[in-house]
Parts: structure tokens; C-alpha cells; sequence
């Protein structure tokens, strides 16, 4: 939510018209997928100002933007002591399109098994959520970069995982 916020505010425009998501772990390694994020039909990528022509989410902006999204939560908790409003709004998302069968993309955790070489771990990516719950993990266009930094959010979610015997 926070990602589509904020590219929203770039780029001048309502947040219902940003799709955006933040893959892998939940916190320091997870990566935003710009190469797959649109504002309407637009890649974010080839967004420009109307003014200029130049573009909006230059890497200074997108590498703003990324860093504002994983230190919120710190910001939060340094604040209030939790993030519980935004887990409860999640938490309720998924359940709301379990009952609803809303077969609604959503970013949840589920275990991959081939995901670019990503297996046995569970790391949180756009999936199909309805009824039967994570119906189908999709697969947007990643870059290089991006799919370096989801390994990496792998890694480092295996890692902990082996310090509690898993």
C-alpha cells in the first residue's frame, strides 16, 4: 500500500490507478518490481512530466521511494510501538477475498517451488487470492536487478528459518 502511495504521489495521480507490488520477505530485503509497475497502462518506468517529458521515477525517486517503504515500519514502531493498523487492513484484505471469492491479486507469502530458480522457501509475491486461498503465483516481468535482490530476500528468510531449526 505504502509503494503505490507513494508512486501515486509522483506521479500526480490517484493511488487506485498505480499497481505495484513489493516481493520476498516482509522487511529489510524485500524489492520493489518496478519493471512490472504501471500507473493505468503506462510502465512506471516510462511515466514522464507532463511540462518536461522527463522522467518522474528516475532511480534517485524510485531508490527514494523503496528506502521510505522498508523504513516506515521503523518509523512506525519508533512512534506508536507497533504496525498493527496496517496488519489488521491486510490481514482483513485476505480474509475479505477468501469469503468473497475475489480471486483478487493480492502480496501474500506462499512456499515457491521453481520460482526463477527460487524453491522451498516462502517469500511474498502477487498471487490470485479467493476461496480456496493463494490460487496462483504470477509471474511479472523482473529485472536483473530485481531478481538478484528476490534470491537475495530468499537467502536471507532461509537463513533466519535455519536459526529456529527449519
Amino acid at each position: 500500500s505504502r509503494l503505490r502511495y507513494l508512486v501515486a504521489q509522483e506521479c500526480g495521480v490517484a493511488v487506485q490507478n498505480v499497481h505495484a507490488y513489493i516481493a520476498g520477505e516482509h522487511g529489510d530485503s524485500e524489492v520493489p518490481l518496478w519493471s512490472s509497475a504501471t500507473v493505468g497502462a503506462v510502465p512506471v518506468l516510462d511515466w514522464t512530466d507532463v511540462d518536461t517529458g522527463a522522467p518522474v521515477l528516475t532511480d534517485e525517486v524510485r531508490g527514494r521511494i523503496a528506502k521510505e517503504v522498508v523504513e516506515s515500519a521503523y518509523t512506525i514502531i519508533a512512534g506508536k510501538g507497533a504496525t498493527t493498523y496496517a496488519i489488521g487492513m491486510a490481514g482483513s484484505r485476505i480474509v475479505q477475498a477468501v469469503l468473497r471469492d475475489e480471486r483478487r491479486v493480492l502480496t501474500v507469502s506462499t512456499r515457491l517451488a521453481g520460482y526463477e530458480g527460487i524453491s522451498d522457501v516462502c517469500l511474498a509475491m502477487p498471487t490470485v487470492v479467493g476461496r480456496d486461498g493463494a490460487l496462483r503465483t504470477l509471474h511479472p516481468r523482473l529485472s536483473a536487478t530485481e531478481l538478484h535482490g528476490l534470491r537475495t530476500s530468499a537467502a536471507s528468510v532461509r537463513e533466519v528459518a535455519k536459526k529456529f531449526g527449519f
